[in-house]
């Protein structure tokens, strides 16, 4: 062994990287990390100058670089092909650090809308139901695809699709819309029941997807920035079932106290199968915008 250095065994060298003995020699074997010196009794010996290679082949390893291809560079010893190897991974790193920026954002959203309808449980658990609420939602940038097809619930769920498509096709993590909007003007109360259509499926982008869409330049279109404010607020837990009537009630309570409304309501899902059991126990939130 070389004198005046500091080695390291394979023990100890693996506990400071939090692997196990095994995969010292497994790497060992196959020619991408071998010990600076083995031993006359055949012991293998690290020394810290090595550190920071085998700290990039664990990356390496964790960004699910096959063992054989990080031979493939260890044989080379090519700073050139290194540098290809490493810009490549950078950008790996690059779409990989936007995704967790997603996945965050969306886990948060998520803890938000969950968390609203908690809050509507009174001291006994109940809901506050059918109960016309006021609040302020914030402005939002939002993709929304324009539906003209009949109320029926096969057509829509393909026009959903179709949204889900779009959504796909722009390159946007989002996993299915996040409400639809109805035109105030298209509620009407007739002999077979209310009457009402949808004009608009939406979903509300998160910050990451914002920017990407602007980056790429599409920040335009189906793609609307969508104004806050205050708005009347009103929520069932019996899924699409009394859509018309929860419209209604907004409509006759702005009547009573003079106020001026939007042109359309937002029907937003707020709890669904993670929350709730079948879409006809969905707690779905109807909104409209006090002028």
């Amino acid at each position: 062994m070389k004198k005046n250095r500091e080695y390291l065994t394979t023990g100890e060298f693996a506990k400071l990287f939090g692997v196990k003995k095994q995969t010292m020699f497994h790497y060992d074997q196959m020619g991408i990390f071998c010990p600076e010196i083995v031993g006359g009794n055949g012991y293998r010996y690290y020394s810290y100058d090595q550190m920071e290679a085998f700290s990039i082949i664990l990356m390496l390893r964790e960004m699910g670089l096959s063992v054989a291809d990080i031979r493939t560079q260890t044989d080379k010893h090519s700073p050139e092909d290194l540098v290809k190897l490493l810009k490549a991974k950078s950008l790996d790193i690059d779409g990989m650090i936007e995704h967790l920026k997603w996945s965050k954002e969306y886990i948060e959203r998520k803890i938000k809308t969950t968390e609203e309808g908690i809050a509507l449980r009174d001291g006994e658990g109940k809901f506050r139901l059918r109960e016309i609420l006021t609040m302020e939602l914030p402005d939002e940038t939002m993709v929304m695809t324009r539906y003209k097809g009949p109320g029926d619930e096969r057509t829509i769920d393909e026009a959903i699709g179709d949204h889900f498509r779009y959504l796909k096709g722009l390159g946007m993590s989002s996993c299915y819309p996040d409400g639809a909007t109805i035109p105030r003007d298209s509620v009407k109360r007739n002999d077979e029941g209310i009457e009402f259509r949808y004009d608009e499926f939406y979903t509300v982008l998160t910050e990451t997807e914002a920017k990407v869409l602007s980056s790429k330049g599409q920040m335009k279109g189906e793609t609307v920035f969508d104004c806050g404010g205050k708005f009347l607020a009103v929520y069932d837990d019996e899924g699409y079932r009394n859509v018309g009537e929860c419209l209604l009630l907004l409509l006759e309570y702005a009547d009573t106290h003079g106020l001026k409304l939007g042109d359309k309501f937002y029907e937003d899902v707020i709890w669904d199968d993670l929350s709730t059991k079948g879409h006809e126990n969905y707690l779905v939130r109807f909104c409209i915008q006090v002028l």
